[in-house]
């Protein structure tokens, strides 16, 4: 590794402070920066630039994946493909249960549990508006466990956003699902 690297790591360190809750050192913070720019980066290339064996950065990249930290995530890039994003924040008596009722749903992205007036965040993904705002209603409008919802339509993001598919073909459930909630206008 270069002078000009460690310079560079250094700076960043005193910034970000992820170091040590993380358990990174020099060489896995240049590893998750060169898989970063590229995540098709070889292990041979990432090895000649970080002066190691290619098993050791085996070793590392195993490492990194187990503790979390370096993760792949299979889905669609929001900034390129043609659906809608709905982000969702709901006020609810019961954010479990209200995350249950959508764990088979296809059209279900994720969901963060928040603090503030609203304590839920649900991120539905679908290929027009009409079935966006047909969940929310037929799921959330209405339901006892849901004192307020709030429904936007995200129209861009600042970066790529990779958002991953919730298609299950040996989920019963979800290959049942009448999907009445796209009807719900």
């Amino acid at each position: 590794m270069t002078e000009k690297n460690f310079t560079k790591i250094d700076e960043f360190k005193k910034k970000i402070q992820f170091n040590e809750k993380l358990g990174l050192d020099d060489r896995d913070n240049i590893i998750l920066s060169l898989v970063q720019k590229d995540p098709k980066v070889s292990q041979d290339e990432i090895a000649r630039k970080i002066k190691l064996s290619q098993p050791s950065v085996g070793a590392r990249i195993k490492k990194l994946q187990q503790k979390g930290i370096l993760h792949t995530i299979n889905g669609v890039n929001f900034r390129i493909v043609d659906l809608s994003l709905a982000k969702v924040d709901v006020s609810s008596t019961d954010t479990a249960a209200i995350i249950k009722e959508f764990k088979d749903c296809p059209f279900f992205i994720n969901a963060l549990i928040t603090s503030g007036k609203y304590n839920l965040c649900l991120l539905f993904m679908a290929t027009d508006l009409k079935r966006l705002e047909g969940i929310v209603n037929h799921h959330l409008r209405g339901n006892p466990k849901v004192k307020e919802v709030q429904m936007n339509i995200v129209i861009s993001t600042a970066k790529d956003m990779v958002l991953p598919l919730n298609i299950d073909y040996d989920n019963n459930r979800q290959l049942s699902c009448d999907q009445k909630c796209g009807e719900n206008m």
